[in-house]
């Protein structure tokens, strides 16, 4: 994948320098959040016994 096309794909196509930096700020704490929410996730089943995948919601 090329840059321009890694670009498009995380909306930095067109940005100014300074909302490229904001842009690329927001996504990584977005990952940040995601994350931390999974980690949480994984240590609450970890703790109530289970270590199998989750199950799917229906």
């Amino acid at each position: 994948m090329s840059q321009e096309e890694r670009d498009a794909r995380l909306g930095l196509t067109g940005l100014t320098g300074a909302e490229r930096e904001a842009r690329i700020r927001q996504l990584r704490e977005q990952l940040d959040r995601a994350k931390a929410e999974a980690k949480a996730a994984l240590r609450a089943r970890r703790a109530a016994g289970g270590n199998a995948p989750p199950r799917p919601e229906a």
